[in-house]
């Protein structure tokens, strides 16, 4: 009987006592996100039947200059992404490999023209939210 009641207090000891948590410093990066909307939709995969893929995506850039560099050359921004969606084909849009594949070439695409535009790459990241297929 001690022990129970023992063990009832050290239970209730243990569980209201205030616990000692260690502070961690979070530091806030200077990330900013740039939703582009409307999404994407175009068609894709070469001759016959139409397929078409519709994409959202968001960039990530660090900095609010960078931010707003991008937003000013958005126009150039949206031809260059709807260029490489309409050059893909089926396999790339149909697996996640391939989807991978497309984010990467988006990036590449969209850093070489933004350094030919403004000197810079400026976007950090393409996030889809997106990706929604037709074939």
């Amino acid at each position: 009987m001690r022990f129970s009641a023992l063990l009832v207090m050290l239970a209730l000891i243990f569980f209201t006592a205030p616990s000692v948590i260690a502070a961690e410093e979070v530091t806030l990066s200077d990330t900013q996100y740039i939703p582009l909307k409307p999404g994407f939709v175009t068609n894709y995969g070469g001759p016959g039947r139409l397929k078409y893929v519709r994409v959202d995506m968001t960039l990530m850039v660090d900095g609010v200059s960078a931010q707003n560099v991008v937003q000013q050359q958005l126009p150039l921004v949206r031809n260059t992404i709807v260029l490489v969606l309409a050059r893909q084909n089926e396999n790339n849009v149909v697996t996640p490999n391939g989807q991978e594949r497309i984010r990467q070439q988006l990036l590449q695409a969209l850093h070489e023209a933004l350094t030919l535009e403004v000197g810079q790459p400026l976007i950090v990241e393409v996030l889809f939210t997106n990706f929604i297929y037709q074939n």
